[in-house]
C-alpha cells in the first residue's frame, strides 16, 4: 500500500514557475462593470454546449462541446469533429493542456490526445478529470480510480480505491474527489499516506464531490448537493449562503487575486478575496447561464463555457461604465466636469447629478434648470458651477441660484460652450451666436454671423479678446472684436466643428463631425479621414494626454500617437488607431457604449483617466491600463487547399491539377481586439501584402516555381509584427513548360522564322521601287486635298458656332466659349431678353414677318454690343447677352437701354403698316460662389431665367435682376434654386433688382 503511494507522489510533485501577469479581472470592481463577450454556433462554435476547456502552450483556446472539439484563436473557431480527425470528438468533459503543447480531453468512452491537429483515442474507462502526473504527462481520475499514460497504455496507479470524479494539486499534496470520499495525499508524510474524509448529508446518501478549488489554502468543493468546504479533518457546508449550501454547483475556479468562482444552474457567484460574496445579474450574462466549465487565461480573461448560451469572456477592460446600476438617474450624459470637492459632475438629459466614486447622487433637478436636459457644465474661477442647457443657462454657488440677471437674454437658446478668460469675464457659445458677459453686461460678438455659422460649439481662447470658435460652418477667428474666416481654414466650411484645441505649441487640432481631424501648423491644414485609416469621419471629442491622441466619435473612443497623426505637407499614408470602446465586434454581448454629441464638456481629462459623455451614462477610460501590451503572437499557418482537398500546414508540392491554392493561417489572441496580418509569397510577391483581419489567402494561375510562403500577426493599432510563420511551396511545370520542349520549340521557331523572313524581303524589295513613285504621286494629291479641307473646315466651324437667321452666336458657340469665361476672375452679367407677344407676330403676320423681325433684333443687338461682350440667340424669341466686367448697376442701364431700343425700333409687317415690340429682360450676376465652375454659371443661368420669369409676372416690357448678397455654399448652388427662392430672398442671400431700386 505504501509503495502504490509513493508511486502517486512521485506523479504529482511538479512545481509551476514563471511570474503571473498582472491580474485581469479586478476584485474591487463591480462584475456589471466588467466588458461580456460572447460567441455561440453564429460565430462558429459547434454547439452550445461548452463542457470543457484548456488553454494550450501557443496560447489556444480549447473547447469540448457536446458535438465535437473546437480551437480558438480569439477570433475564429476550428472544429475537429468526426469527419476530420477520424475520432470520436463528442461530450468530452474534462480538458488539459500539457506543457509540450499537447491537449488532452476525457469523457465517458476514454481518453483522447490532439497533437499538431492529430487525435489520438484511448477507448476505456470514463475519464473524469485530467491534472499534470509531474513528468509533463496527463494523471487521470477515472471511474475505476486514478490512472496515469505509460509507453502508450493507460495504466491504473495503486494507492486510491473507488471513482474519482476530480481532482486538486496544493503544492505537493493531492487531493482526490469521489463518491463519498475525499482523500488526501501527503509527501511530507514518512512513508506518504493518502487520509480520506467523508462528507455527511441527512438522507445519508453519498455526496459526489465534482469540482474542487483552492482558495488561500483553503479547499472548496462543489458537489452535487451543495458548496462544502474542508475544515480541518472535517468537510462541512461553505456557509456562503443558503442557495449555494443547497444547489448543484457546476463548475469552481480560483483565480490569480483569490477570488472564488462558483456556477450552479441559476446563477454564477464570486467570492471576493474580503469574503463578500456577489451574485451575478442574470442581465450581466443571461438568464440562467448554467456556466459548465471555468477557465482563467494567461492575460487575466474569464471564459466562461455554459450549457446553453455557447462561450463567455469577461475582462475589466480599459473602461468603468457609470449608469442607472450606480444610482444614475438618467442614462443620457450631456456633460462631464470635475467639481472643486474632487467629485465627477454628470449634465443628464433630466438633470446635474454628482458621482463620488461609487454611487452617483442628484445635485440640482431638472426642474430648477431654465431646461431640464443640462447640456454644459463649467465651474468657474469663484467655484459657481454654470449649467447651459438646451433653452438658457443657470449659475449655481453652494446650492443656490445666483445666475446673474443678464443672463436671461439667453433664454431659448442652447448654451454649447462657457469659457472664463478673466474674473468676470466670460465668453458663452450658443445656438444663435457668440456672447461675452463682462462685468455683468451681456453683449453679442457675432452680430453679422450667418445661420450656420452662429452656431458655436467650441471657444478656445488664445487671449482674452483672441479666440478660435468651432461653429457648425467651419472655424471663426475673432480677435480685436471682429469674427473672421481664417484663409487656412477654407476647407473647414460647410463642416459642423466640434473642438479646436491646442496639440502642442504652434499645431492646432480641429474635431468635425463628417471630415475627420484636422491638423494646422504655419497656416496650412491637413485633413485625415477614414479613407486614410480612422474609423470613421466623425469625432464628437479631441483631447491630448501624454503625447496619445484620444478621440470620442460615433464609432467609438480611439487613439493615435501624436506622432503618427500627419501633418500639412507630409505625404499620404495610413494611420492605425487603436478602437478603446463603442467597438462593435460581432461577439460583444455588452458593448460598452460610446460616445455622445453634445457640448464643450462632452469629455474630461481627470487625471491618467478620461470621461466621456455617452448614451448609457458616462465613460470611464483609464489610459494607464492600455499601456499593457503583450508582444506579437506567433502566426502559424493552419493548411493549404487546393483541389477541394485540405492538406496540412507543411511544404507543399503542386504537381498536378489547377494551380490555384488557398493558405490558411491564424495567430493566438485571446486579448481584446482583432490581430491584423501581412503575408508574402517569395518569388510572386514584390512585397508584403496587407491582409487586415483576414486569415486565408487565394492564389490563382502559379507559374511553375520554388516559393516560399511567409506570414506574421500584430496587435491591433501596433506597428511591429510579431514571429514569422512560413511554408515552402513548389509549383511542378507541365510538360509543354520543361526546358528541353521549350528549348526545341524555340529552335523550330527560329528556323520558320528565318525562311519566312528571306521570302519577306526578297519580295519586299520588288515592292518598294513601286511603292515609292505611288508615294510620291499620292503625296502631292494629298497636300492639295488637306488644305480644301482646312478652309472648308474653318467655313463649317464659323456655321456651326452662328444662328443663320438672326447672325448671332447659337447656344454650341457659348458651350464652346464657357472654359474662358469661367476662368475670368471679374463679375459678368448675364441678360436674358424675351421679346413680349412674339407668337401674335406670327399668328397675325405669319412667319416670314416674325423672322425678319428677328434678322432686324439680331442686328440690334450685334450693333449694341461691346467687343467684349456676347450675344446669343438662345432659342426662339430669347436672346442672351453676357456683359463682361460690369457691376449689377451697369447691367441695370445696359439692359434698360436696350429694353427703350427695341420699343423705339419699328418694324414691316409685310402689309405696308408697322409694328412696335417691347420686351421683358431678367439678368443675374456671375460668380455666385467662391469656387466658379459649370455649376455656379448653370445657377447663374437659372436665376437670370426666374428674374425674367418675375419681369412677365410684373407686366412685361420691363427688367428686372435677382442677384446675390454673398457668395452662395456648395450646398445652395447643387439643388436647383426655383425650390429655395424664397428661403434664400427671406435670408438676405438674393435679392431682387428693378429700375426705381
Amino acid at each position: 500500500m505504501a509503495r502504490g503511494r509513493y508511486t502517486i507522489l512521485l506523479m504529482i510533485t511538479v512545481c509551476m514557475s514563471g511570474v503571473r501577469p498582472a491580474a485581469a479581472m479586478d476584485p474591487h470592481t463591480p462584475f456589471h462593470t466588467f466588458v461580456v463577450d460572447h460567441w455561440s454556433v453564429e460565430q462558429g462554435l459547434p454547439q452550445i454546449t461548452v463542457l470543457g476547456m484548456a488553454e494550450d502552450r501557443a496560447g489556444f483556446l480549447w473547447l469540448s462541446t457536446q458535438a465535437a472539439v473546437a480551437r480558438f484563436d480569439g477570433t475564429h473557431f476550428t472544429t475537429f469533429d468526426r469527419a476530420s480527425t477520424g475520432v470520436d470528438t463528442s461530450m468530452l468533459s474534462a480538458a488539459w493542456a500539457d506543457p509540450q503543447g499537447q491537449v488532452w480531453f476525457g469523457g465517458a468512452r476514454g481518453l483522447l490526445r490532439e497533437r499538431d491537429g492529430h487525435f489520438t483515442a484511448w477507448d476505456g474507462d470514463a475519464v473524469n478529470a485530467i491534472t499534470d502526473a509531474g513528468d509533463g504527462t496527463p494523471l487521470l481520475a477515472t471511474s475505476h480510480g486514478l490512472a496515469q499514460l505509460h509507453n502508450d497504455r493507460i495504466t491504473p496507479l495503486a494507492g486510491y480505491a473507488g471513482a474519482a470524479f476530480s481532482l486538486l494539486r496544493d503544492g505537493k499534496v493531492l487531493w482526490v474527489g469521489g463518491s463519498g470520499h475525499l482523500c488526501r495525499l501527503d509527501p511530507a508524510i514518512d512513508p506518504p499516506a493518502m487520509t480520506c474524509m467523508q462528507p455527511t448529508r441527512a438522507d445519508h446518501r453519498p455526496v459526489l464531490i465534482n469540482h474542487m478549488a483552492l482558495v488561500r489554502g483553503s479547499v472548496w468543493l462543489g458537489t452535487q448537493v451543495g458548496l462544502m468546504r474542508v475544515d480541518g479533518d472535517r468537510i462541512v457546508p461553505a456557509g456562503l449562503s443558503p442557495e449555494l449550501d443547497t444547489a448543484s454547483i457546476e463548475s469552481l475556479l480560483t483565480d490569480r487575486d483569490g477570488t472564488l468562482w462558483i456556477s450552479t444552474v441559476q446563477a454564477l457567484y464570486r467570492r471576493l478575496p474580503d469574503a463578500t460574496l456577489e451574485r451575478v445579474a442574470d442581465s450581466d450574462i443571461a438568464r440562467h447561464p448554467w456556466v459548465r466549465a471555468l477557465h482563467e487565461d494567461r492575460a487575466g480573461n474569464l471564459w466562461m463555457g455554459t450549457q446553453i448560451g455557447g462561450l463567455y469572456r469577461a475582462w475589466n477592460g480599459w473602461t468603468r461604465s457609470v449608469s442607472t446600476r450606480d444610482g444614475v438617474l438618467d442614462s443620457l450624459v450631456w456633460s462631464i466636469v470635475r467639481a472643486p470637492d474632487g467629485k465627477i459632475v454628470f449634465g443628464t438629459n433630466s438633470d446635474v447629478e454628482t458621482f463620488d466614486g461609487k454611487r452617483a447622487q442628484p445635485l440640482i433637478p431638472g426642474s430648477a434648470l431654465p431646461n431640464p436636459s443640462a447640456y454644459e457644465l463649467y465651474y468657474d474661477r469663484r467655484g459657481r458651477l454654470w449649467v447651459g442647457t438646451r433653452a438658457g443657462v443657470a449659475v449655481y454657488e453652494r446650492g443656490r441660484n445666483v445666475t446673474p440677471p443678464a443672463l436671461s437674454a439667453l433664454d431659448g437658446r442652447q448654451i454649447n460652450d462657457i469659457r472664463e478668460v478673466a474674473d468676470d469675464d466670460f465668453w458663452i457659445g450658443t445656438s444663435g451666436g457668440l456672447y461675452r458677459l463682462q462685468q455683468g453686461s451681456l453683449s453679442r460678438a457675432d452680430p453679422a454671423a450667418t445661420a450656420a455659422a452662429s452656431i458655436i460649439r467650441w471657444i478656445l481662447p488664445l487671449a482674452a479678446d483672441h479666440l478660435y470658435l468651432g461653429t457648425e460652418d467651419g472655424v471663426r477667428e475673432l480677435r480685436h472684436g471682429r469674427v473672421e474666416d481664417p484663409a487656412w481654414a477654407a476647407p473647414l466650411r460647410g463642416h459642423f466643428v466640434t473642438r479646436v484645441v491646442m496639440l502642442k505649441p504652434g499645431m492646432l487640432g480641429i474635431a468635425t463631425t463628417d471630415a475627420g481631424i484636422g491638423v494646422m501648423q504655419d497656416g496650412r491644414l491637413r485633413m485625415t479621414g477614414q479613407r486614410d485609416g480612422l474609423p470613421s469621419d466623425n469625432a464628437w471629442t479631441l483631447d491630448v494626454l501624454d503625447g496619445d491622441l484620444y478621440v470620442g466619435s460615433i464609432a467609438g473612443a480611439w487613439r493615435l500617437p501624436l506622432a503618427q497623426l500627419p501633418l500639412p505637407g507630409s505625404p499620404p499614408r495610413r494611420v492605425m488607431p487603436q478602437l478603446l470602446a463603442g467597438e462593435e465586434r460581432a461577439t460583444a454581448l455588452h458593448n460598452t457604449r460610446c460616445c455622445n454629441g453634445g457640448a464643450g464638456s462632452r469629455s474630461l481629462i481627470d487625471g491618467d483617466a478620461i470621461w466621456y459623455s455617452t448614451t448609457d451614462g458616462a465613460l470611464r477610460l483609464d489610459t494607464r491600463a492600455l499601456d499593457k501590451q503583450p508582444k506579437p503572437p506567433q502566426a502559424m499557418i493552419e493548411s493549404i487547399e487546393h483541389g477541394d482537398r485540405q492538406f496540412p500546414g507543411q511544404p507543399f508540392d503542386l504537381r498536378q491539377g489547377a494551380r490555384d491554392l488557398a493558405v490558411y493561417y491564424t495567430a493566438p489572441y485571446l486579448r481584446v481586439g482583432a490581430l491584423r496580418f501581412r503575408y508574402k509569397l517569395e518569388g510572386y510577391d514584390a512585397d508584403w501584402q496587407d491582409a487586415g483581419a483576414r486569415r486565408v489567402v487565394y492564389y490563382t494561375h502559379l507559374p511553375p516555381g520554388h516559393y516560399r510562403f511567409r506570414v506574421a500577426a500584430a496587435l491591433p493599432s501596433a506597428p511591429d509584427f510579431g514571429p514569422e510563420a512560413d511554408l515552402a511551396i513548389q509549383v511542378r511545370p507541365y510538360w509543354h513548360e520543361r526546358v528541353s520542349v521549350r528549348v526545341a520549340a524555340i529552335l523550330l521557331l527560329c528556323l520558320a522564322l528565318f525562311l519566312l523572313v528571306r521570302w519577306s524581303m526578297r519580295r519586299q524589295r520588288r515592292r518598294n521601287a513601286w511603292l515609292e513613285a505611288e508615294v510620291d504621286q499620292r503625296t502631292e494629291q494629298l497636300v492639295r486635298a488637306l488644305e480644301r479641307l482646312r478652309v472648308t473646315n474653318l467655313a463649317l466651324a464659323e456655321e456651326s458656332h452662328t444662328d443663320t437667321l438672326t447672325a448671332l452666336h447659337n447656344r454650341r458657340y457659348l458651350l464652346a466659349r464657357l472654359p474662358e469665361v469661367l476662368s475670368g476672375e471679374a463679375c459678368a452679367g448675364v441678360v436674358q431678353i424675351d421679346v413680349d407677344y412674339f407668337k401674335q407676330i406670327n399668328d397675325n403676320y405669319g412667319h416670314a414677318v416674325g423672322d425678319e423681325v428677328l434678322r432686324k433684333l439680331g442686328r440690334l443687338l450685334i450693333k449694341a454690343q461691346r467687343g467684349s461682350d456676347m450675344s446669343v440667340r438662345w432659342g426662339g424669341e430669347e436672346f442672351l447677352l453676357l456683359l463682361k466686367d460690369v457691376d449689377a448697376a451697369g447691367v441695370m442701364a445696359i439692359a434698360e437701354r436696350l429694353r427703350h431700343d427695341i420699343a423705339a425700333q419699328e418694324f414691316a409687317n409685310g402689309r405696308g403698316g408697322r409694328i412696335r415690340l417691347t420686351c421683358s429682360i431678367g439678368f443675374s450676376m456671375h460668380p455666385l460662389a467662391t469656387q466658379v465652375d459649370k455649376t455656379s454659371f448653370d445657377a447663374a443661368l437659372e436665376l437670370a431665367d426666374l428674374a425674367l420669369y418675375r419681369a412677365k409676372q410684373d407686366g412685361r416690357d420691363t427688367c428686372v435682376g435677382l442677384v446675390v448678397t454673398a457668395p452662395l455654399s456648395a450646398e445652395i448652388l447643387h439643388a436647383p434654386l426655383a425650390p429655395q427662392l424664397g428661403a434664400l430672398l427671406a435670408s438676405g442671400w438674393l435679392r431682387w433688382l428693378r429700375e426705381t431700386s
